[in-house]
């Protein structure tokens, strides 16, 4: 054997990599399976105007977070439906609503009653 010659080592090709691969799967499964949160959200339904001066065309649908705080308009186009999912909630806060009616040249009524509702 030559002592300036370098020596081969001999590796199965693959196998460490296809090891580590499976090693590194089974180690995150059940981090992945057992830490998945669960959605909350908040549906919200109510009534059309009964009489309206001007046809309504839809409703934008404003939360905020806690009293004190302004609302912020969480839909970016009129809702025709009298009905809308919030999606966007988190446990253990409270969240308040208000709904203004839209006319045909962009126009919102005055806001609806306040709805506040708490997330368990």
């Amino acid at each position: 054997m030559n002592p300036n010659r370098p020596r081969s080592r001999t590796r199965l090709p693959g196998i460490h990599s296809l090891f580590s691969t499976l090693l590194f799967a089974y180690l995150l499964l059940p981090i992945s399976t057992g830490c998945s949160p669960k959605p909350h959200s908040i549906d919200l339904t109510w009534a059309a105007p009964a009489t309206s001066p001007v046809p309504v065309v839809g409703y934008n649908i404003y939360r905020a977070p806690d009293e004190g705080f302004s609302y912020h308009l969480l839909n970016t186009s009129p809702i025709k439906e009298t009905k809308y999912t919030d999606w966007m909630v988190q446990s253990g806060r409270t969240y308040h609503y208000m709904i203004k009616s839209v006319d045909a040249n962009g126009v919102e009524s005055d806001p609806s009653n306040v709805i506040t509702m708490k997330v368990p």
